[in-house]
């Protein structure tokens, strides 16, 4: 079950699951603590410092010697245009001598063998430097058995093990940055209480420096990074998918699948979808998706380079639109044990274009188990595309000409078309503000343009021949107390029975009447619309 969390002045207050140790993680670089170590080959090193908090009410093991210390994974992530992707991560920091610390409330302290119940541990980031990290690919994290003895990171400073991000994706003021920390604890995992191990923090480069990170807000506790994806874009929908018993009875892996809809004009969407695993060992090798009814194109993927002399591969995943339904896979295991599949603490993203606005309800997304276990897949609900196709090519609202002042607003009426360019989307919205309040008018178009006055009027004519007055009863407009008005026309049976065709150019703008003082007329500004086939 998910925790939730409250931060007070006197430290950090949980309720602990019962006769359990639990242990999470309390602060993600507290105190804005980031170590930069330069650059190399395009890419920028960092570490961060971690604190874990015992939120249950048993100690926890802390004693590296036989393997019962947590291991301490760290990542970097930005969210832009829509999307979140993962940056890097590091190699592992084995953690030693927990000090108890008293930041997480009531702490009963312990000699550092142990945890003490309500005890913080903190490591900074020099502790948490990936350079002389542990591997990831040796730790379970499922059951968060420890091997006998480590292999330990390799290659060159200042990249070596260390968090690794591309330096064209840094510093970036569009972007917002994520750092994220899980603890895998043997104790903790066996107890069944993976769930919250993880916790993330949005930090920003100060005024563009690629050395000078600094945390904005507090830590979100007992969530993955996944989770910031959907704080900054409320729209986001996340799946949580429990591979139960991964790791014996009780014993559980966890995946995350994020998805989300981003309008991108002419009818077009953009699907995004994350995939994070979060502790399963098993890991993820596939990922697929319903068949797409409406021009499916433009498949993505984005990863993140394994490093530092980790056996996992880094070969991108292999897409297919077979059937019209879009997915993604690697090796088999069979075939490559040590084949790019989603590991561990590690999001993948996958994504593609159609013609589509979204479905009404949620669809089901395939995630398919990389390696032997208890299951060969899971399935997630997911955002995805409708049946209508609302997209096509060649469309597009071009603003020209221009209005003069009327006796409202100096500025003169504002003109806009929201909606899409699209005969068989029908979802065209005029909309004329800044009217002097009412006054009566109605929109007029023509398939040529022109520009001059407009006769006995203030305003100016933005239409040449083949001029179409919307002047039928339904088509008259009041712009009423607050000077505005709106219209939803339908396209397949405009003014007199007017039916618009894909590929056709039509330019509107919108005629009423004004005082300058006397009673006269004026117009807004006109807008070409193209309409799409």
């Amino acid at each position: 079950m998910l925790k939730k969390h409250l931060l007070i002045a006197a430290g950090l207050m949980a309720t602990p699951l019962a006769m359990a140790q639990d242990v999470a993680v309390s602060k993600v670089a507290g105190g804005s603590d980031y170590a930069y170590y330069g650059t190399a080959n395009g890419l920028l090193a960092y570490s961060f410092a971690t604190t874990s908090c015992n939120v249950g009410n048993v100690l926890i093991n802390w004693t590296p010697s036989n393997r019962q210390s947590p291991a301490i994974a760290t990542t970097m992530y930005r969210i832009y245009d829509g999307k979140m992707e993962m940056l890097g991560y590091a190699w592992l920091k084995d953690s030693f001598c927990a000090v108890s610390e008293p930041s997480c409330g009531n702490c009963q302290a312990t000699p550092c063998s142990t945890l003490g119940i309500g005890c913080a541990d903190t490591y900074g980031s020099g502790l948490n430097d990936g350079a002389g990290g542990v591997a990831k690919w040796q730790l379970n994290p499922t059951t968060g058995a420890w091997p006998n003895s480590w292999v330990t990171a390799s290659g060159a400073l200042p990249l070596r093990g260390r968090i690794q991000i591309p330096a064209a994706e840094a510093a970036d003021p569009n972007s917002v940055y994520i750092a994220e920390s899980v603890y895998i604890s043997e104790h903790d995992q066996m107890a069944g209480n993976a769930r919250n191990n993880g916790s993330w923090q949005e930090f920003r480069f100060v005024n563009g420096s690629v050395s000078n990170l600094q945390n904005v807000g507090s830590v979100h506790m007992f969530d993955p990074a996944i989770f910031a994806w959907q704080a900054e874009h409320p729209d986001v929908h996340i799946a949580e998918l429990v591979n139960t018993d991964e790791g014996g009875p009780g014993v559980n892996g966890y995946i995350f699948v994020a998805s989300k809809a981003t309008d991108i004009g002419q009818g077009f969407y953009r699907y995004d979808y994350a995939v994070m695993n979060f502790n399963s060992n098993q890991a993820v090798g596939s990922f697929s998706l319903p068949a797409v009814t409406c021009d499916l194109s433009n498949l993505g993927f984005h990863d993140v380079d394994h490093h530092s002399g980790s056996p996992w591969e880094n070969t991108d995943w292999t897409a297919s639109t077979t059937g019209n339904a879009p997915s993604w896979t690697t090796e088999s295991y069979a075939s490559n044990p040590n084949a790019n599949a989603i590991r561990w603490d590690m999001m993948y993203n996958f994504s593609f274009e159609s013609g589509a606005a979204p479905a009404a309800s949620l669809g089901s997304a395939n995630v398919g188990l990389f390696a032997p276990g208890v299951g060969t897949s899971l399935t997630a609900d997911v955002i995805v595309p409708g049946d209508v196709c609302t997209g096509c090519t060649g469309g597009s609202f071009t603003p020209y000409c221009s209005a003069n002042g009327n006796s409202a607003n100096p500025a003169g009426a504002a003109f806009q078309i929201n909606g899409t360019p699209n005969v068989v989307a029908n979802d065209l919205e005029f909309v004329v503000t800044q009217l002097p309040t009412g006054q009566f008018g109605y929109f007029i178009m023509a398939p040529n343009q022109a520009s001059g006055p407009l006769t006995n009027s203030q305003g100016n004519l933005c239409l040449g021949a083949g001029i179409v007055r919307w002047n039928e009863n339904q088509y008259i407009l009041n712009s009423g107390i607050f000077g505005f008005v709106t219209l939803q026309p339908d396209l397949n049976n405009g003014p007199f029975g007017m039916q618009f065709m894909p590929g056709e150019t039509w330019n509107f703008q919108y005629w009423y009447r004004d005082l300058n003082p006397n009673s006269t007329s004026n117009t807004t500004a006109g807008i070409q619309v193209q309409f799409c086939q």
